[in-house]
């Protein structure tokens, strides 16, 4: 297929229509348990930031994994990637062994290339799905940054892309490979608190953005902001600060959804684990509060400070406030847990300081980082640590806290068979939303 066709076939196609026969799979590679013969994943990157470079760069200290390709809207960005790589892997090039990463301002260009085995998406949020839906049907792994998406809507259909590909996805709420995190999961699911009474998560509340006026968009050829706005609403450009749109675009909900959304797939979605709760939706979101910044009604601003509950089938509830101590505190009858990142605190000491017999090591102790475990379930088969199925449930907890904040409710009963709030037309209506023309999220 000649790079033009497949570029249409990418924006466009249904999944069945995608001919995945076409596309070079990682079993041909020896990513299946063989050995390729070069012995190297060849990955890309889109959205070349500092938390989607970091992520490629842990993956390039790796002797099994090369960057060969980068895409991104701003130019310094794009350099920055090349430079890294081609840095790491001097010696490499100079032996004529490592041919050097190539830079991309489409993103579709880079999935086009069959020499790719593998993305890592660090765009903005409201970029994860296309960009996840497309590497999917164009065969390629995936590592997505959380949250999963910007909507309820985009989280399906990205689970469901994952699913009918067949590709090795991880999500990076890394704090499922963090030692102190595994072992707080295995002490609560082992028992050693006693019957759990109470489940609180602590994160921190949101930034807020300056009411800053529109001004002049910057050369796209440094930074192409139609681009960067991509599915988003149309609007004007604003510098955010942090250099055109970086990082502050997630304080408004346009293109991301607060501190809420980017930071509960970490510490909830640890209390989620350590409950067994992985598996299930929420049934509702109750006793609802936010506070949302004092700015203009068209910046759309993601609330400031939050408190909620969630409540699970079975009538387990975890309660989520930007006013709790920063980490998981967990209430047992025998023993309190609080962790966070390198804080593992037990009212028993005991508890802390003991060994888990295998046998109760529920969620298991192996080690190794969160791209490693990726790298290894690509070449060697095996289940991910942040599947996509589990991810996008604690995503869309964020999304049904955020329809209930913005529509003045305390409480919205969930059903996720139908992907609707019952009796608040007006809350589901906030879990999807329209892409401008001429985006469209895949079916």
């Amino acid at each position: 297929m000649k790079r033009r066709s497949f570029l249409r076939l990418l924006a466009t196609a249904a999944p069945a229509a995608v001919a995945f026969p076409q596309i070079v799979r990682a079993e041909t590679l020896g990513l299946g348990g063989g050995i390729a013969p070069s012995n190297r994943l060849n990955f890309g990157i889109i959205g070349a930031g500092p938390q989607g470079l970091g992520v490629a760069t842990g993956f390039m200290n790796h002797a099994a994994a090369q960057l060969v390709a980068a895409c991104d809207v701003d130019a310094d960005r794009r350099k920055e990637a090349k430079e890294r790589a081609e840095k790491l892997n001097a010696d490499r090039m100079t032996k004529g062994d490592y041919k050097g990463c190539d830079t991309y301002v489409d993103y579709r260009e880079l999935l086009a290339r069959p020499d790719i085995d593998a993305v890592v998406i660090g765009s903005p949020d409201h970029w994860h799905a296309l960009h996840l839906i497309h590497a999917a049907r164009a065969g390629k792994h995936v590592y997505c940054e959380k949250p999963v998406a910007n909507t309820v809507t985009e989280c399906r259909a990205m689970v469901t892309a994952v699913e009918r590909s067949g590709i090795v996805c991880q999500i990076g709420n890394m704090q499922r490979s963090m030692g102190e995190f595994r072992r707080a999961i295995n002490i609560v699911r082992g028992g050693y608190l006693g019957e759990i009474k109470s489940v609180k998560v602590g994160l921190s509340g949101g930034g807020e953005l300056a009411a800053k006026p529109p001004s002049p968009p910057p050369d796209p050829a440094k930074f192409d902001f139609e681009r960067w706005l991509g599915p988003a609403p149309s609007q004007p450009y604003r510098n955010l600060g942090r250099e055109h749109m970086h990082y502050n675009w997630r304080w408004t909900f346009d293109f991301g959804g607060g501190q809420l959304s980017d930071w509960i797939c970490h510490h909830y979605d640890i209390a989620v684990l350590a409950l067994g709760l992985e598996g299930f939706d929420v049934s509702e979101v109750r006793a609802c509060e936010a506070e949302f910044p004092k700015l203009p009604l068209e910046q759309r601003a993601t609330v400031k400070a939050f408190s909620f509950e969630t409540v699970y089938p079975d009538g387990r509830v975890i309660s989520v406030s930007s006013k709790h101590r920063g980490g998981i505190t967990f209430e047992g009858t025998e023993a309190t847990l609080f962790v966070s990142r390198g804080e593992l605190v037990c009212s028993q000491s005991a508890i802390e300081r003991m060994t888990i017999p295998a046998h109760r090591q529920i969620y298991g102790t192996e080690g190794g980082t969160h791209g490693a475990n990726f790298l290894d379930c690509i070449r060697n088969g095996g289940r991910v640590r942040s599947p996509i199925s589990e991810v996008s449930r604690v995503t869309n907890v964020a999304h049904l806290a955020n329809a209930a904040f913005r529509t003045g409710r305390s409480r919205i009963v969930w059903d996720p068979a139908s992907a609707t709030a019952f009796g608040a037309p007006d809350a589901t209506r906030l879990l999807s939303h329209a892409y401008r023309a001429p985006y469209v999220l895949p079916a």
